[in-house]
């Protein structure tokens, strides 16, 4: 059977699969490519030639790129919250903390999304979705050793904490476009915007690398992070909820921190103690719980005495 020949369902997950592997190596290749790079140096460059490529995408899609005017508030703070202020904390965030934690801390976007929304009063949030973001916020607690006498939170812990913070809001603020643009459009134009944010700072840190010296391996990561994470894996991201929902491809992010933990142990010599294994693991839980109860009540499961998975 060749590729060509497997049913739809199963090439699909195997395209998530990939996906989960793409987005696990990128954060381990750019944390071994600051280690030489300037943090602002690589983002700014990797942003000015990534944009032209979402552009491109967006037409090879068909897709008109054009914004409405009553719009401009909204989308700037789009690029500010998914790209400008997001890729400073991020990549910064990155270079102060190891890839395992930077991964993990990234993915509790969705929980904190979670709490915007209801402090917001835009969604109902169920007990059953409050469960599984307690449990994941108990999980970060005990990756970072707060049970084990051995707290390590990091100033890149925090940094990466608060890109998490920010992205959220880019989730919550991109629902109020997504009806009025395509979706690949609005990566674009967000990106455009988040890229003349990015600018202003890493101009100068542009200025100053030296690029004589940079390694031809930074430059292949360089390259691998400016055409995977965006322009070979978005179309598959997308075509996956498309046919199967949001909720059931984002479970696949959850094994985006177990990828980046085992890469980075042979690609990174690091090194993963038990507690932030353990810590990884509930967190994971909770989120894993959060997007599978996130449509019931507690009292309502205990009422009947099953889940929504064992019917």
């Amino acid at each position: 059977m060749t590729l060509a020949t497997m049913p739809r369902r199963p090439l699909m997950y195997l395209g998530l699969l990939y996906v989960v592997c793409i987005w696990s190596v990128n954060t381990v290749a750019v944390k071994f490519a600051v280690r030489s790079m300037d943090p602002l140096a690589f983002t700014g460059l990797r942003f000015v030639l990534m944009t032209p490529l979402a552009f491109a995408l967006a037409r090879a899609f068909g897709e008109r790129v054009r914004f409405y005017k009553e719009d401009i508030p909204l989308l700037l703070a789009c690029g500010a919250c998914g790209y400008g202020i997001y890729q400073y904390l991020w990549v910064i965030g990155l270079a102060h903390t190891t890839a395992f934690a930077s991964a993990l801390l990234a993915s509790m976007a969705p929980v904190i999304t979670l709490a915007i929304v209801a402090l917001a009063r835009t969604e109902r949030v169920r007990s059953g979705r409050w469960a599984g973001a307690a449990l994941a916020l108990l999980g970060v607690a005990i990756f970072e050793g707060a049970f084990a006498e051995r707290a390590t939170f990091r100033i890149g812990d925090a940094l990466t904490l608060g890109s998490a913070a920010i992205f959220a809001g880019f989730n919550v603020l991109s629902a109020r476009l997504v009806g009025r643009y395509a979706p690949v459009t609005l990566v674009a134009l967000s990106m455009a915007i988040g890229t003349l944010m990015i600018l202003p700072g890493a101009i100068p840190r542009m200025l100053h690398q030296d690029w004589r010296h940079v390694p031809g391996w930074d430059w292949a990561i360089l390259g691998y992070a400016v055409v995977f994470p965006i322009v070979l894996t978005y179309p598959v991201w997308s075509y996956a909820i498309s046919q199967i929902g949001a909720g059931r491809v984002s479970m696949f992010q959850f094994a985006v921190p177990v990828v980046t933990g085992f890469l980075s142990v042979p690609l990174l010599h690091a090194r993963i103690d038990r507690h932030e294994i353990a810590g990884a693991a509930v967190c994971i839980t909770g989120m894993a719980i959060s997007q599978l109860l996130g449509k019931y009540s507690l009292r309502a499961l205990w009422a009947k005495r099953t889940v929504p998975w064992g019917r």
